[in-house]
């Protein structure tokens, strides 16, 4: 049986290696010597060392291959499951504040001594333990020591118990006097080398000899003359032997209840109850306040303190106990610290080295410091200093409680600063810093529950309006830059009480308080002025203009609302371009009457409830009807008639526009048929949506009721909005390239309304420019509005192309639109829309004539692209 100090033995249960790096301290001699060498292969050198060793004294041995006292040949065996089962049954405890390994491995050893040879006695000692430590996986390293140490043994064991019996003789008591001389001296050198080991990872060899030997020492002899007792009972009787493994066991099991109760009164106490107390908040402040004062408790300090360090290295002192003198690290790089900051564990600091290391009052004499680390290295010092009690000196068994005391604030205090970082990310935008939606949504209500009645109360939403092509031009890291700079502009414009949030992509919202309904308005125009101002990116100065939307706080209004409000608002802003916008119901369309719409909408269509009206037009040179444009209508059982302005928004938004416009096509389509077969031989004009123009099938589906319905594609005129043209614009040209090579013509529709360029009109294969009624309903009465009509005609005939003037509402607009040379006219004037059937009663009834020339000469007309004198133009 043995007491070995802590980690004496090498095997994994019997000692668990430190694979640390080496401590940094300065009176480490031998990591100084051999610090180009790793210490896993300076402890295999070490294990060589003992291999070569142990062979040259089995060499110097006399009698190599007798024993002292025959034995039978099975005894090999017992004696390797005896080897085997002390390396199994090895267990640490805590004597004197110190760790212990305890093992009944002497007792076999000594019995390997008298009845073994040498050879056999080593082989007998490596196979049964290095079984143990094989089946358990550890290191190569620690493999080759163990075999080194556990051959070096048994040879020092023979040559010492050899060399006794030798000058004593070979009695029965000679023998037990002798391999109780050779158990004792194994123990106590074997004890030596593996703190050898230990000081290749840890430093400290003389230090830690000392200090465990002077613990240990005696407890080497206790356990070498048990084991002699246990042999002296098998020489006299080998029944008292067996007789012995009753208080042997006994023994052992005390020893192990006793180590095990006081190892987990000791860790209750230190450990348990200092996690306990640390791990009670989340919060790091209360965790590190908890833990300073119960570390200066359990060591009995005067002073103790946590300093954590910020990213960019600088200390922020959170808690001090006691005497707040200590003159603590000013940063991660104060030289005065450094060799402390960067110690793989806890640090005892005393003498010349506290030069600097002094309170306001007096000097300390001593002070301990251990690193509080994360995955990224150290992030703190756990530092305590002025030793109360006799003696004001820190021993290892300090050193040891503050570095477990600090690893277990480093495991709460991980976890506080964990959900610390989590909360924020939860609550904060990551490349800016700026608060969420999640926490603006927070700061909102918050805001309504402390507004003042002097105040308005309010939210502004600020979306950029080229952030794509800030992206897709400049990449993503311009991108990034440029939402970084627009956070500093506007965080630099708020008032004392303004909250900034990022809550998207390029959308950001404040709520703000302004004394005025001006003074808000002003506001809002200063954030999309100043976001609106030059930033430099990659070198290149490029303006990014924004639009805002502002909406009130009112108490009336339920949560989130009023940061809807502002979307719809800060949305009507970018589409109308207006650059500020204040929300008015007007400008709502995500109101429940509109889901409501959206749910009947979508019934009318499935159900066939959407209906075509027809409304004619004129060719102005030869007044003969030569076409009719397609207009949708829904007469709702509950709501009447519903105006197309409402509920084709709906459609677009929604994405029902592929359906109606299918509708419209297929029902369109129909009725041309059914006017053909009459005889008449008009073109007829379908709308289209912009969404439409996004749809890479959409030619297709035209092709489809075009062919369904035999109808010829040059009869089909589809309109197109100016607008939507620059909407995706390579994405819609493709599909009206498509739509041109089906044989449809297309007409730019709304025309003056929008923001297209010549080059559009130039390169588009369109054959009718469609002037907005808008311009025509004031023709007589705004000579502005006459300009741009007579002014858009000539454009058109200039390009060749036919050119509609829709909302004709009485003659004298019609005859200043023949004045002026426009082509074809629709409007009240001529005829409202009319259903199918009224349609083709009008066309039978009208004084105008209609369209009936040879199918033939139609399409040459409509083939070449431009009016004949003598031929009608048609839609």
């Amino acid at each position: 049986m043995a007491f070995l100090p802590w980690e004496r033995r090498v095997t994994t249960t019997q000692l668990e290696l430190c694979t640390s790096e080496r401590s940094g301290r300065a009176g480490d001699r031998l990591a100084r010597s051999l610090k180009s060498v790793r210490p896993e292969r300076r402890v295999g050198l070490l294990a060589l060392v003992l291999i070569v060793v142990s062979g040259a004294l089995l060499l110097a041995l006399p009698d190599v291959t007798e024993s002292t006292r025959l034995s039978p040949a099975w005894l090999i065996v017992v004696l390797l499951v005896a080897f085997a089962t002390t390396e199994v049954t090895v267990f640490k405890f805590t004597f004197r504040r110190e760790s212990m390994a305890f093992s009944l491995s002497e007792i076999p050893l000594a019995f390997s001594l008298v009845y073994l040879a040498p050879g056999p006695a080593i082989a007998v000692r490596v196979v049964g333990a290095i079984t143990i430590v094989l089946l358990i996986r550890v290191p190569l390293f620690k493999v080759a020591l163990n075999i080194g140490l556990f051959a070096f043994e048994v040879v020092l064991a023979f040559t010492v118990f050899r060399g006794v019996v030798r000058i004593l003789g070979s009695s029965d008591t000679q023998l037990v006097v002798a391999a109780i001389a050779a158990t004792a001296v194994c123990a106590l050198v074997s004890s030596i080398i593996v703190s050898l080991a230990i000081s290749q990872f840890e430093g400290g060899f003389r230090s830690r000899v000392s200090s465990e030997l002077s613990v240990a020492w005696w407890l080497f002899l206790v356990n070498a003359t048990l084991a002699g007792m246990v042999l002296g009972l098998e020489l006299i009787s080998p029944y008292l032997l067996l007789i012995s493994l009753v208080p042997i066991g006994l023994l052992w099991y005390i020893i192990k209840a006793y180590g095990a109760l006081e190892q987990r009164l000791r860790d209750l106490d230190a450990v348990h109850g200092f996690t306990g107390q640390v791990g009670l908040s989340l919060d790091p402040t209360e965790i590190i306040s908890a833990g300073v004062a119960r570390t200066a408790e359990i060591l009995r300090t005067d002073a103790a303190a946590v300093i954590l360090f910020n990213d960019d290295g600088c200390g922020a002192i959170l808690k001090i106990h006691g005497s707040d003198g200590l003159h603590l690290p000013t940063g991660a790089d104060d030289e005065n610290w450094r060799s402390l900051i960067m110690s793989e564990r806890a640090t005892l600091v005393s003498g010349v080295e506290l030069d600097l290391l002094k309170t306001s009052e007096s000097t300390v004499v001593e002070i301990m410091v251990a690193p509080i680390r994360d995955g990224s290295g150290v992030i703190g010092l756990l530092v305590v200093g002025g030793r109360t009690g006799a003696g004001k000196r820190f021993g290892n068994d300090d050193i040891i409680r503050l570095q477990n005391l600090a690893e277990q604030l480093t495991a709460s205090l991980r976890r506080g600063l964990l959900h610390q970082r989590i909360e924020r990310e939860a609550r904060h935008d990551r490349l800016t810093g700026l608060p969420n939606r999640l926490s603006f949504e927070r700061s909102v209500i918050d805001a309504g529950a402390t507004r003042s009645s002097d105040e308005l109360l309010f939210v502004i939403m600020v979306d950029l309006d080229r952030f794509k092509e800030v992206n897709d031009t400049l990449g993503h890291h311009a991108g990034d830059e440029l939402l970084i700079e627009v956070g500093e502009r506007l965080t630099a414009m708020l008032g004392p009480d303004d909250v900034l949030a990022r809550l998207a992509s390029d959308e950001f919202a404040i709520v703000g308080h302004r004394p005025t309904h001006a003074d808000m308005v002003e506001f809002a125009w200063s954030c999309v002025r100043n976001v609106g101002r030059p930033v430099t990116l990659d070198g290149l100065e490029i303006v990014v203009t924004a639009s805002a939307g502002v909406a009130l706080i009112d108490g009336d209004h339920e949560e989130g609302a009023p940061l809807r409000y502002a979307d719809i608002a800060m949305f009507n802003a970018k589409t109308q371009r207006l650059g500020v916008e204040v929300y008015r119901d007007e400008i709502d369309r995500r109101t429940p009457a509109r889901l409501a719409m959206l749910g009947d909408l979508r019934a009318a269509i499935e159900g066939g409830e959407l209906r075509v009206h027809l409304q004619p037009k004129l060719d102005l040179n030869s007044g003969t009807v030569v076409g009719a444009e397609a207009l949708v209508r829904w007469t709702h059982p509950v709501r009447g008639v519903v105006s197309p302005a409402q509920f084709v928004r709906v459609a677009e938004d929604t994405g029902l526009i592929k359906q109606l416009t299918d509708v419209m096509l297929h029902r369109g389509i129909g009725h041309l048929r059914e006017i053909h077969d009459r005889g008449y031989h008009l073109g007829l004009a379908v709308n289209l949506s912009t969404h439409d123009l996004l749809d890479t099938k959409l030619a297709q589906r035209v092709e489809q009721h075009l062919s369904a319905n035999r109808v010829d594609a040059s009869m089909l005129t589809l309109e197109i909005t100016e607008s939507s043209l620059l909407i995706d614009a390579p994405r819609a040209r493709a599909t009206i390239n498509e739509l041109h090579e089906v044989g449809v013509r297309l007409t730019i529709d709304d025309f003056g309304t929008g923001y297209s360029s010549l080059s559009y009109l130039r390169r588009l294969p369109v054959a009718e420019l469609k002037i907005d009624q808008s311009f025509v309903a004031n023709l007589l009465l705004d000579e502005q509005d006459e300009v741009i009509v007579r002014s858009t005609i000539d454009l058109g005939h200039n390009l060749g192309l036919v050119v509609v003037a829709e909302g004709v509402e009485n003659n004298e607009v019609l005859e200043r639109l023949r004045e002026f040379g426009c082509d074809i006219a629709q409007g009240y004037c001529i005829s409202r829309p009319l259903d199918p059937g009224h349609f083709n009663s009008w066309l039978e009834n009208t004084n105008l004539p209609s369209l009936k020339a040879d199918p033939l000469d139609f399409s040459r007309w409509v083939d070449s692209g431009e009016p004949a004198e003598a031929a009608p133009s048609l839609d």
